[in-house]
């Protein structure tokens, strides 16, 4: 099966189960006060210990997210007592928070295993597939730096019931898929702002400066912080144009689609510790879980 169309249906499968795990999430959320972004740092702080949580560290699988707003969530969840400052710019879970987190991601997994329409021994089949896949991509040698799959490992659970190993196998892979296109486009040395306006101009999500800083506000930058990404384009000859209507050269084309190449080509390296049959196997797994999850026949 191409693999490329496997990691579709592994996506899809992975969106088809978090309904069935959100209103744990949504009802702690409402009791602890959390947001989505403040449970993706509360969770990157239970991977990161024994180390500190800090704004360098998650800005190291998510470089496109400006400092200052990393550093003001984390002095918000600070003053909900969800962290400490152990040092400047430095911060641990406290003791509440470290157990409401293994609370809630207990609460999650029993949704999931109540959840999971497939017979016992094809349900422990497809997450010891994915499993085998998770573990390949977290044992391949460099390229890329497993640090983000070597995270989300710490969190994968015991393999019974299926259905969340299943599950925390794909976060990993997912967390592989952000190490291989960091290593895509980390050694040509530009900005991560630039790397991802580039990357909008190229999918045809953005137009302008304009639309480009409406589009990325959620990261926390300025307007200006995109107007300087743009003017780093056009001195690597990959853009041209006002910042009112930038133009991807035939160069900066080129250059966004070998960092798509390079993503996949690192990304998919381990695929080839299943074989053809297994494959095919694990994507027909996929789509009856994909489909009974969804409400349909599994």
């Amino acid at each position: 099966m191409d693999v490329q169309a496997l990691w579709q249906r592994v996506r899809e499968v992975w969106e088809a189960i978090f309904p069935h795990y959100e209103p744990v999430m949504g009802r702690l959320g409402r009791e602890y006060g959390l947001d989505g972004p403040s449970w993706g740092i509360l969770l990157a702080a239970l991977t990161f210990e024994p180390e500190t949580t800090s704004t360098a560290r998650l800005q190291v699988r998510t470089p496109y997210t400006a400092a200052a707003l990393y550093q003001a969530r984390l002095e918000a969840l600070t003053e909900k007592g969800h962290l400490i400052e152990v040092g400047s710019g430095e911060y641990r879970l406290t003791g509440v928070a470290r157990r409401m987190l293994l609370r809630a991601i207990e609460e999650m997994r029993d949704r999931m295993a109540q959840a999971d329409p497939l017979p016992p021994a094809d349900s422990a089949r497809l997450a010891g597939l994915l499993g085998r896949l998770a573990r390949a991509a977290l044992e391949t040698p460099p390229p890329p730096e497993p640090w983000s799959i070597r995270l989300s490992w710490k969190l994968m659970p015991p393999e019974t019931p299926p259905l969340p190993y299943a599950e925390q196998a794909i976060s990993c892979l997912n967390a592989y898929r952000d190490d291989a296109h960091l290593a895509a486009w980390r050694p040509s040395g530009l900005s991560a702002t630039a790397l991802e306006a580039l990357t909008l101009l190229w999918r045809g999500q953005a137009d302008s400066l304009e639309t480009l800083s409406s589009r990325l506000a959620y990261r926390g930058h300025p307007p200006v912080v995109y107007a300087e990404a743009l003017a780093e384009l056009r001195s690597h000859g990959w853009l041209e144009g006002p910042d009112e209507a930038p133009r991807m050269t035939a160069a900066g084309c080129a250059f966004r689609e070998q960092v798509e190449a390079d993503t996949d080509r690192y990304f998919f390296a381990p695929w080839s510790s299943l074989g053809n049959s297994e494959q095919e196997e694990m994507g027909r797994l996929l789509s009856r879980l994909r489909d009974g999850l969804q409400g349909g026949p599994a």
